[in-house]
């Protein structure tokens, strides 16, 4: 199980880098384009989600594996769950129906990877 949970702490670090770089790389004009902000909104927001994702990409992984405060790890798994909840709730009311499936997988990846981490209590 350990081996499993480290693959889907990967995966998790991997999405939340491509999503985290993509907020924080693409121009306000991409994000207007793109459908995430409307002209006049400020980018801030999205850039600051950007660097929550890159951070949590960290938190995902270092704390289990080097055993400095490994409780981070499930921390940051619940967070994630947090964020992309509120992304199906974000993309459910632009009615981006075709989203709807990549947050409900995180969602129950992360979810997994905070009750088994949560439960065994320390790095193995």
């Amino acid at each position: 199980m350990n081996t499993a949970l480290w693959v889907i702490q990967g995966l998790l670090a991997a999405v939340f880098l491509m999503t985290g770089y993509g907020k924080l790389s693409s121009s306000k004009k991409e994000h207007i384009d793109n459908g995430h902000l409307k002209p006049g909104d400020p980018v801030a927001p999205i850039r600051i989600l950007g660097i929550l994702e890159l951070f949590g990409c960290l938190g995902i992984i270092l704390p289990w594996l080097t055993g400095i405060a490994p409780v981070l790890t499930p921390v940051t798994a619940v967070c994630f769950c947090v964020v992309m909840t509120g992304a199906l709730v974000v993309h459910a009311r632009k009615k981006e129906y075709k989203f709807l499936p990549m947050p409900v997988i995180v969602i129950a990846l992360a979810a997994m990877v905070a009750y088994f981490r949560f439960s065994s209590g320390k790095p193995q």
